[in-house]
C-alpha cells in the first residue's frame, strides 16, 4: 500500500483515534493530557494519534490544530484521514465554492456567523495558509489494517467498490473533479438534468471521493437550512448496509444535540453513545465538538459543555471524552466483532 495514495495502512499496535476537532484547540489538549500525552503528542507507551478528520472550521483555532497534527504527522506520531471541510478549503483554494465556514482562511468567504454575530475563529493568510493547504492535500482519505486486530477508518462511509476506486489515486481534488465532469458529461448526453436535486445527489452518492468524505444521501420531504441556505439533500444511516465484521470507525455525523436545535435525522435515537451500529460494527465518534461555538455564544452558557470532544483507545475498546468519564465499546447483539 503506497504511502502516498489516498488509501493507506493505518498504524499497527495501539492507537487512539479522535472524532472531529473542528480547531477545538483546549478540548483536544484536554483529552490528550488525558489519554497520557504529553504537549508533543508523545505517549510513555509508544501509542499514536489517529484523526478522523473536519480538524478545522468552526473552532477558536483551526490554523493552530492543523498545525500541531501536521507536525506530529511528520514526526511519525499521528494519521489522519481527509474530512468534508477539509476538502472543502482545498477545493475552494482550487477555484471551488466558497462555504461561509472557511472565512477563517480565505478573504472572498462570507463571514461565518451565528444568529447574526460572527463566530470568533483565529485567521491564517499568505504563506501560513498555504502551508495548511500544503498539509490537508497530503491526507488520504482511507486507513485501514489487517490482521488480528483489523480497523478501517473514514471520515463519513465506507463502501468498498468506492474505496477500491481510490486505490493508487493520489489527488484527492483531482480525483473528485474528473469524477464529477465524467458524470456531468453523462447527464448531459442523457437529458438528465431537469431535477437539480436528483442531480446534486448522484453527484453526491457517485464521486467516490464525496461518498467517503460525506456520506450517502438522499432527499427531503423539506427544506433544511444550512447556514441560513435551504438544502433538499438528507444523509442517510449507510451503515445499516455494512455487513462486515471488520470496525469501522467514522465522524462527520453529528452524535450529541443541543437543546432547542432542530433535528433534521435521527441518525441515532436511542442509541447509547459507545454503542456500535448498523449491521456490521460501525462507530461514529463525533460528539458534536463542532458545536461547541454555539454554546459559548448562547447567552445563558455558564461554562459546561454538553458536547465532546471523544478518543476511542484500541485495543482496549474504550472511548475517552474531554468532559466526561470514559465508557466501554458496546457492540449490538448479532455483530460478529466482539470486545477484547
Amino acid at each position: 500500500m503506497n504511502r502516498d495514495t489516498l488509501v493507506r495502512e493505518l498504524f499497527d499496535g495501539p492507537i487512539d483515534i479522535f472524532g472531529d476537532v473542528h480547531g477545538e484547540t483546549e478540548a483536544f489538549q484536554q483529552l490528550l493530557h488525558q489519554l497520557g500525552y504529553d504537549q508533543q503528542g508523545r505517549h510513555p507507551q509508544g501509542r499514536r494519534l489517529v484523526f478522523v478528520g473536519d480538524l478545522g472550521d468552526r473552532g477558536p483555532d483551526s490554523p493552530g490544530m492543523i498545525e500541531w497534527i501536521r507536525d506530529r504527522v511528520l514526526e511519525g506520531r499521528a494519521q489522519s484521514v481527509l474530512g468534508n471541510h477539509d476538502l472543502n478549503a482545498l477545493e475552494a483554494a482550487a477555484g471551488g465554492e466558497m462555504k461561509t465556514e472557511l472565512s477563517w482562511l480565505f478573504d472572498e468567504a462570507r463571514p461565518y456567523c451565528f444568529h447574526g454575530h460572527p463566530v470568533p475563529m483565529v485567521q491564517a493568510r499568505g504563506q501560513r495558509r498555504e502551508d495548511l493547504l500544503a498539509f490537508l492535500a497530503t491526507l488520504p482519505i482511507v486507513l485501514e489494517r489487517g490482521g488480528d486486530d483489523p480497523v478501517r477508518i473514514v471520515h463519513a462511509c465506507w463502501d468498498t467498490a468506492m474505496v477500491n476506486r481510490l486505490r493508487g489515486e493520489r489527488d484527492a481534488v483531482a480525483v473528485y473533479r474528473r469524477e464529477h465532469d465524467a458524470l456531468q458529461r453523462s447527464l448531459e448526453a442523457t437529458g438528465g438534468l431537469e431535477d437539480p436535486v436528483a442531480v446534486k445527489l448522484l453527484h453526491q452518492n457517485c464521486n467516490p471521493v464525496k461518498r467517503l468524505t460525506s456520506g450517502l444521501e438522499g432527499r427531503s420531504s423539506k427544506p433544511i437550512l444550512i447556514n441560513d441556505e435551504p438544502r433538499w439533500e438528507l444523509r442517510l444511516p449507510w451503515w445499516k448496509d455494512y455487513n462486515d465484521s471488520v470496525l469501522c470507525i467514522v465522524g462527520h455525523y453529528w452524535r450529541i444535540a443541543l437543546p432547542g436545535e432542530n433535528k433534521f435525522e435521527s441518525l441515532f435515537e436511542g442509541l447509547p453513545l459507545q454503542a456500535t451500529h448498523g449491521s456490521g460494527p460501525v462507530l461514529c465518534i463525533d460528539y458534536s465538538v463542532g458545536k461547541r461555538f454555539r454554546e459559548r455564544m448562547h447567552p445563558s452558557f455558564h461554562g459546561r459543555f454538553l458536547t465532546r470532544l471523544g478518543a476511542l483507545r484500541l485495543p482496549e475498546k474504550l472511548l475517552y471524552f474531554d468532559n466526561a468519564e470514559p465508557l466501554p465499546l458496546l457492540y449490538h447483539a448479532g455483530q460478529t466483532a466482539q470486545p477484547a
